[in-house]
């Protein structure tokens, strides 16, 4: 077994530095599938590191994820992608709003040339479904794995409040999929034909997994979601599938609030 433990990853349960919000105001109700299994903190952070480590080798966000940290040393892009999920999923409408603000500011900064040279900005609306779309499924597939697998109905559900939440902080709602089945099929051609894998892919993701986040390696994150990723993203950052952390069961009808995220604490 791993060192890698649970109690070993929770400082990063502190790590996201949420906002507490009133559970009364947002853009899902607090009986959303999407609230409910996105307020355990561990699945939550397993789940967006192994969907950070598939997204390194989509090449527009390997290039965004370059230019932020040449613009600002050590910057954790892993946690950023966190925290602004998690505001656009509890957050209040006056913070998700905010959220929505500066990630467009953020993303019209970021520019480059893709393999066949056409010019895109971070904010094009099919760079920007290929994020979530990885996001959510990476999300959702951690979360089944430790609280359970929902039936079709709250898949849908799930999907659906996700582009009421996430994608409109991401600003591409009308293009993205809003049903299991249709989020299925965009994340499956991701993997088939979205990946770059190349020398710069690897360089970025062993730097990333250098950095920290509270008390935290993300190196502890590459063999606790070992098991999360698809075996062809597995392979080209050589890590050892077979030797994934046992991930424990969670049951949302006993938790404490020590097994929930902050922010997710008034809106239970």
């Amino acid at each position: 077994m791993s060192r890698v433990t649970p109690e070993s990853l929770r400082p990063l349960r502190d790590g996201f530095d949420t906002p507490r919000v009133r559970a009364d105001e947002g853009l899902v109700g607090d009986d959303s599938v999407l609230r409910r299994y996105c307020a355990p903190w561990l699945p939550m952070v397993l789940g967006g590191w192994s969907a950070f480590t598939t997204l390194v080798l989509v090449d527009h966000m390997r290039q965004s994820i370059t230019m932020a940290m040449e613009r600002r040393p050590n910057f954790n892009e892993f946690r950023q992608l966190t925290r602004g999920m998690l505001v656009a999923i509890f957050g209040d409408t006056e913070q998700v709003e905010a959220q929505r603000k500066g990630a467009y500011e953020a993303h019209a900064r970021l520019r480059g040339v893709d393999a066949t040279g056409r010019e895109w900005t971070a904010n094009d609306p099919d760079l920007t479904t290929r994020v979530y779309t990885v996001l959510m499924w990476h999300l959702l597939a951690a979360q089944e794995k430790m609280i359970g697998q929902l039936d079709e109905s709250d898949r849908d559900s799930y999907c659906a409040d996700a582009v009421l939440t996430v994608g409109h902080v991401f600003g591409t709602t009308p293009a993205l999929p809003a049903t299991f089945a249709e989020l299925s099929t965009e994340y499956e051609g991701i993997i088939a034909k979205e990946l770059t894998a190349n020398a710069e892919a690897v360089a970025v993701f062993q730097e990333n997994r250098s950095l920290r986040v509270k008390d935290v390696a993300m190196e502890d994150l590459v063999a606790a979601t070992a098991g999360l990723l698809d075996p062809e993203v597995a392979e080209v950052f050589g890590i050892d599938r077979s030797a994934a952390v046992e991930l424990p069961r969670i049951d949302l009808a006993t938790v404490t609030e020590d097994d929930l995220l902050p922010l997710a604490l008034l809106s239970r």
